[in-house]
């Protein structure tokens, strides 16, 4: 009597089960590159807004309105979702709003100890940063590090807490799952309150005009 290869029917329903385990990761890797592509977006947007800042500021004295306003201006993209006139109204509102809370705008340079050290008074007898005949002024790197020339070098830091809007991914970056913990190396820095993660972009301008308020200095 010959025997029955008991085999194919001890290999049914495996591929079901590798299925099952393998389609959870695929598909969460799949979640993983759709969110990439958006962070993407975000930060291309955020290194144009952050350029428009900081020509605002260059051109205004560091006039932080003013500077809010054109930092709304160029991520005004991420929050328009049609053309028109209206749309684009809506959208710079939606901006100034979210950016109230989500968006930071850090002024690195120039500094208040370079302020203090090159301030000039000008015409009206207020004092200022003084922007004019640069190539013609010392050079000398003084006290606060720098020398006026690199005074008038206005570098901006932005910052954006991106919306994570892709299902379970910002839940798992958020260290809210059993594959990656908060505070660790792997894990990015996603706050559980908002469930946002934080990108930054930087500007480098010359100024245009003489910096007259110190306060409008970050440092």
């Amino acid at each position: 009597m010959s025997r029955r290869n008991p085999g194919p029917r001890r290999m049914r329903g495996q591929s079901m089960v590798e299925l099952l385990i393998a389609a959870p990761v695929v598909f969460f890797l799949i979640l993983m590159v759709v969110q990439a592509v958006l962070l993407y977006r975000m930060k291309s947007t955020l290194d144009y807004a952050a350029l428009m800042t900081a020509r605002a500021g260059a051109v205004t004295g560091l006039h932080r309105d003013k500077m809010r306003q054109a930092f709304a201006k160029g991520m005004m993209p991420l929050y328009a979702h049609k053309t028109g006139m209206v749309e684009m109204e809506l959208a710079y509102a939606k901006a100034r709003a979210d950016l109230l809370v989500h968006g930071r705008i850090t002024v690195i340079n120039p500094t208040r100890a370079a302020w203090d050290e090159f301030r000039e008074r000008q015409y009206d007898g207020a004092y200022a940063l003084p922007n004019d005949s640069l190539a013609y002024r010392d050079a000398t790197v003084g006290s606060s590090g720098v020398n006026v020339q690199d005074a008038n070098l206005l570098k901006v830091k932005v910052e954006y807490d991106a919306p994570l809007v892709v299902p379970f991914v910002g839940w798992v970056l958020g260290g809210r799952s059993q594959y990656l913990k908060a505070g660790t190396f792997e894990s990015p820095p996603v706050s559980r309150l908002t469930g946002r993660l934080p990108i930054e972009s930087y500007a480098i301008v010359r100024m245009q005009v003489p910096v007259r308020d110190r306060g409008n200095l970050d440092r």
